[in-house]
């Protein structure tokens, strides 16, 4: 961040976001008047296309699993999300699952997680600190609630680096069950060219019809999950088949 007091556009000696390519040339130049509820300019992703895949979602990992919650604004992904970090599930990102394409690992991308109408005053009554919420007036909601990850549960080291997520695309169900399928669908990734490297992201599809299913589901996905690992588990060693008592054999193991 620098100061440009001949920008266009800028007061003299307003911060801005310079970014430039290694030779120089500026590449993004934008000015800093305050924290946002969109994604800072920084890191670059606009310029950094043939390194990065990004995919909006809430992204949690415990020792041996991660998982992508994918859906919309008004979808339930915070409410399962702390739901999951009461199970001890970490947050890796709060808005955008960051694929590096050069080893198909997930990066940390701790930005603020999003609270709109009732999942914010959902928030607002939980108690949550409140140096780690920040309200963002906005035009469809009247209040857009910034949380920080680390006020609903643990986070991953910023140096720390996951394998390809489970993505669960959340769905509005018209029943009171909570439902988790096997689904195929083809999730919006940026750029569209890199939709590739998720062709072996197993997929689900989560149905709860509100905030209150979402243990039910995080229970769901948690119990799925480690299903699925423990089945695919070769590393056990083979053990020899127990010799009965009072045979001659048993005298020469």
């Amino acid at each position: 961040m620098v100061p440009a007091p001949s920008a266009p556009g800028n007061v003299a000696g307003e911060p801005q976001f310079l970014v430039r390519h290694s030779d120089g040339t500026p590449l993004l130049r934008r000015a800093f008047r305050g924290w946002g509820n969109l994604p800072p300019a920084l890191p670059p992703f606009a310029v950094m296309r043939d390194r990065f895949a990004l995919l909006q979602a809430v992204v949690l990992a415990d020792r041996t699993h991660t998982v992508a919650l994918v859906g919309g604004p008004y979808s339930e992904k915070l409410s399962v999300a702390a739901a999951l970090a009461h199970r001890s599930w970490r947050f890796v990102s709060g808005q955008l699952l960051v694929l590096d394409l050069a080893n198909r690992q997930v990066m940390p991308f701790l930005l603020p997680l999003e609270a709109r109408g009732r999942a914010a005053a959902r928030m607002r009554a939980a108690g949550l600190p409140e140096e780690g919420c920040r309200s963002v007036p906005s035009a469809a909601d009247g209040e857009l609630l910034l949380i920080r990850p680390e006020c609903l549960g643990g986070v991953v080291p910023v140096h720390a680096r996951v394998e390809m997520p489970t993505l669960v695309r959340l769905c509005r169900s018209a029943g009171e069950g909570v439902r988790l399928t096997p689904s195929e669908f083809t999730p919006h990734v940026w750029p569209p060219e890199s939709s590739a490297a998720f062709a072996e992201a197993p997929r689900y599809q989560l149905e709860l019809a509100s905030a209150n299913g979402a243990e039910e589901a995080a229970g769901l996905i948690d119990a799925e999950l480690t299903r699925k690992k423990d089945d695919a588990c070769l590393d056990v060693p083979a053990t020899s088949p127990a010799v009965p008592a009072g045979l001659t054999a048993s005298l020469l193991t």
